[in-house]
C-alpha cells in the first residue's frame, strides 16, 4: 500500500491558530473582552476584581480525582501557599460530557470556577461565549510553557485556557512479539503495513494493532501528519479537508489494512480488547505517551514486554507530528472568583512547582519544568526496562510541529465519522465515502450555523 504522498512544506512552521478562529471569534472575543475582562494589562492581573476574603473555587476535572493522595498532595501544596483559597474537586468525564454540562451550567448561570477540557473541545465552547479570555491573567507565567503547547488554547492571539497535560505522538509496541515474529520496529507506515503482514502471518490470531473507527482525533492526526488539515480558516471563511487528497490517502491506507484482514476491527479497551492485549494478539497502539498508562491499567502483568518508539512517519525523513490528545484547564465566562480561578489554573499548569507535582499524576505535563522533570523521572510502569522513554518523548515534543485546528463544530464530524466508518470496517466498503460524507456534513452543518464555507 503506498502511504499518501508527502505534504507541502510549512513556511516557518507557525505557531498560531489566530487565522483558523478569526472569524468565528470576532463576536466572541468583542463579548468576553469587555472592560471588565481585559486582553492586556499588567501580568498575572485582571479587570476582574479579588475577592475580600476566603474563596472557594469549583473545579470540574478528571486527572485531579478527590480520593487520590497524589492529586490530594497537590491540592495541599496550593492551599499551604494560598490559604484564602479552598479548591473543591468535582469529577468529570471527558469532552464531551463537560463541554455539553458546561454548556448547560452556562445558560444556568451556574458554572464552576474551572473546568477541565480536552484541546478538541475547546473552540466551541469559545465561539459559544462560554470561556473567559485569561490573556492577562497568565501573562506573568506564559514563559513556563513552550509556544507549540501554549498555541493548543490560543485563538486570535488571547488565551482561553492553561495546557496541564499534553500527548506526544508515540507509537507503543510488544517488544518481545516483534522480536518473536522477527518483525521491524516501523519508523514509516509503509513499514507499519509490512510488519502487519509478518505478524500475521506467523500468528493468525495475531494482529499489529486494533483497528478503532471511533477514535476520530486519531484520524484527524493521521491526515494532518500527511498534509491535510480538516478544518481551516483564512480569516474570512472556514475550510473543511476532511476529503481532500491527503487526507484521503490515509483512509485508503487503513482500507487497505483492514480488507487483508491485517488489523483486528474492534473497539479500544472493550473487555475483548483488553483480553486480546493481555493475551499478546494485539501487539501495538499508534497513540500517544499516555498510551503506556492505559495499557497498565488493564494489563499490568506484561509490564517489562513492551516499549515505545517515534511515530511511524508517511514520509521517510520527515518526522513532524501534530498533538494527540491532553487537556486545559479552563476559566468559564461565568465564574464567580475568575482571577483567583485564573491564578490556579495558571499555577498548577505552568508554574514549575505545579508543573513538576503533575507528573505525580501519570500524566505528561505540558510545562517546561514539569517536561525537564520527566528526562529524570522513571519511565512507566508499562516498561520499567525502557529508560530513555522519557528522552523519546522529549524529542517527539521537539517535532511536535504541526498545528490541528478544530472547528466549531467537532461533535458533528464525530457523529457522521464514527458509526459510518465502522460500518464500512465491518462491511469492508470504501472509507474514502465514509470521509467524503462527513465532509458534507460538516459543512452543512457550518453553513447552517452561519459561517461562510469556501472549497
Amino acid at each position: 500500500m503506498t502511504p499518501p504522498s508527502p505534504r507541502p512544506p510549512r513556511p516557518g512552521r507557525r505557531w498560531t491558530m489566530a487565522a483558523a478562529l478569526a472569524v468565528a471569534l470576532t463576536a466572541t472575543v468583542a463579548a468576553c473582552s469587555s472592560a471588565d475582562t481585559p486582553s492586556s494589562g499588567t501580568p498575572g492581573t485582571s479587570g476582574t476584581e479579588a475577592a475580600k476574603g476566603p474563596v472557594t473555587l469549583q473545579v470540574w476535572t478528571w486527572n485531579l480525582k478527590g480520593n487520590d493522595p497524589r492529586a490530594k498532595a497537590i491540592i495541599d501544596k496550593y492551599h499551604q501557599e494560598n490559604p484564602n483559597v479552598t479548591i473543591k474537586l468535582s469529577e468529570v468525564g471527558g469532552t464531551a460530557d463537560t463541554a455539553s454540562k458546561l454548556l448547560a451550567a452556562d445558560q444556568a448561570g451556574d458554572t464552576p470556577d474551572v473546568a477541565q477540557v480536552e484541546y478538541r473541545g475547546l473552540p466551541a465552547l469559545v465561539v459559544a461565549g462560554v470561556v473567559k479570555d485569561i490573556t492577562a491573567d497568565v501573562a506573568a507565567l506564559k514563559s513556563g510553557i513552550e509556544p507549540n503547547i501554549w498555541a493548543l488554547t490560543t485563538f486570535n492571539n488571547q488565551v482561553y485556557g492553561v495546557p496541564q497535560d499534553i500527548g506526544p505522538m508515540m507509537f507503543t509496541y510488544r517488544k518481545d512479539l516483534f522480536d518473536k515474529y522477527g518483525a521491524k520496529v516501523p519508523t514509516t507506515w509503509a513499514e507499519y503495513a509490512k510488519a502487519a503482514e509478518q505478524i500475521h502471518k506467523k500468528d493468525p490470531e495475531a494482529y499489529i494493532a486494533s483497528f478503532s473507527a471511533a477514535q476520530l482525533e486519531f484520524f484527524a492526526a493521521q491526515a494532518a501528519q500527511a498534509g491535510a488539515q480538516w478544518w481551516s480558516n483564512d480569516g474570512k471563511a472556514w475550510k473543511v479537508g476532511i476529503d481532500s487528497e491527503p487526507s484521503l490517502k490515509t483512509a485508503d491506507f487503513w482500507e487497505d489494512l483492514v480488507k487483508r484482514d491485517l488489523v483486528k476491527v474492534e473497539p479500544l479497551l472493550t473487555p475483548e480488547w483488553n483480553a486480546q492485549v493481555n493475551d499478546g494478539k494485539l501487539l501495538s497502539w499508534a497513540a500517544a505517551a499516555w498510551a503506556p498508562n492505559v495499557i497498565h491499567s488493564v494489563a499490568p502483568d506484561t509490564a517489562g514486554k513492551w516499549e515505545s518508539a517515534p511515530l511511524p512517519q508517511w514520509t521517510a525523513g520527515d518526522p513532524a507530528v501534530p498533538f494527540l490528545g491532553g487537556s486545559a484547564f479552563l476559566v468559564p465566562a461565568k465564574s464567580k472568583h475568575a482571577k483567583e480561578a485564573a491564578a490556579f489554573a495558571a499555577w498548577l499548569g505552568a508554574s514549575d512547582e505545579g508543573s513538576k507535582l503533575q507528573l505525580s499524576l501519570d500524566i505528561y505535563p505540558g510545562g517546561n519544568a514539569g517536561r525537564q522533570a520527566t528526562l529524570s523521572h522513571e519511565p512507566p510502569k508499562l516498561m520499567p526496562q525502557q529508560k530513555d522513554f522519557y528522552q523519546v518523548a522529549d524529542q517527539v515534543i521537539k517535532n511536535t510541529t504541526i498545528p490541528v485546528t478544530w472547528g466549531p463544530n467537532v461533535n458533528v464530524s464525530q457523529t457522521a465519522f464514527g458509526d459510518a466508518l465502522n460500518k464500512a470496517a465491518l462491511n469492508k466498503t470504501s472509507f474514502r465515502e465514509v470521509y467524503k460524507a462527513t465532509q458534507q456534513a460538516v459543512v452543512a452543518d457550518l453553513q447552517k450555523s452561519g459561517y461562510t464555507v469556501t472549497k
